[in-house]
């Protein structure tokens, strides 16, 4: 009875996959368009997998930035096979194309755009709706070992300064809760040894308890306040997203960022 009843919502979820799964598109998908002569369809697919940049490699953007390039030179549109060349080599300045699967002719009109990139000059205007790629060190690492050190600086070296002043500030005034307990427990585990009467004894020993409980609670407050803050450092993504876009009647201009 149990699996009858479920049984519907199986069914469901495999057609969503289904349907979710057809709507999505690979890089090796526009590989084997590319290669099977499919020049309209790699253009078509390519824009669908560029909308999805947040869950691309910057080896993913450059495949697909290549194949898009060589298919709309094949098209006859150069201005935006030079549109996708050009991100490409924000990518990677270095990229050479394969000359055993591409024509002398597209080399060349690449290689002549490498050229004139790694100058700073183009024939003609930057063409419309060319993506300018920053591609910036992940920062996270060097983020990690600062929070390890003290908390609060690897945000700071990220940029997040609020998160930066909430860590420090409260390592800060937990280690230095920790400290000051941590004396006062010592001064009254010192009276408590020191006691001979037994009004004294008990007492002292009810204080040195109070002030080792407060150190342990203080101290588990700061080891945890130290955690926070370097798996906030490692794990927390960067808001480096930024779109800058400036246009005239011919130019489109967007800047995107991508960690390596």
């Amino acid at each position: 009875m149990l699996s009858r009843a479920i049984l519907p919502f199986v069914l469901l979820w495999l057609a969503l996959a289904s349907a979710r799964g057809n709507n999505q598109y690979s890089v090796e998908d526009i590989q084997k368009l590319y290669e099977s002569l499919q020049f309209a369809q790699v253009v078509t697919h390519g824009r669908a997998l560029l909308q999805q940049q947040d869950n691309l490699s910057v080896a993913d953007l450059i495949q697909i930035h290549q194949y898009m390039a060589l298919s709309f030179y094949t098209l006859g549109r150069l201005d935006s096979a030079r549109s996708h060349f050009l991100s490409l080599l924000t990518l990677n300045p270095e990229f050479q194309l394969d000359p055993v699967t591409v024509s002398p002719k597209i080399i060349h009109f690449f290689e002549d755009l490498k050229a004139r990139w790694a100058t700073r000059i183009t024939a003609q205007p930057t063409p419309p709706h060319f993506v300018r790629y920053v591609v910036v060190p992940d920062p996270r690492l060097g983020a990690l070992w600062r929070s390890a050190l003290f908390p609060g600086w690897g945000q700071r070296f990220k940029g997040q300064n609020r998160r930066a002043l909430l860590f420090g500030s409260a390592f800060l005034v937990g280690g230095l809760a920790t400290g000051i307990s941590w004396i006062l427990e010592k001064q009254a585990h010192d009276d408590y040894r020191a006691s001979t009467a037994p009004r004294a004894i008990e007492t002292n020993y009810q204080d040195y308890n109070r002030w080792y409980k407060r150190r342990r609670t203080l101290g588990l407050v700061t080891l945890t306040v130290w955690t926070a803050s370097v798996l906030d450092a490692l794990l927390t993504p960067l808001p480096i997203h930024p779109q800058l876009k400036a246009g005239n009647r011919q130019v489109s201009l967007q800047l995107q960022w991508h960690i390596r």
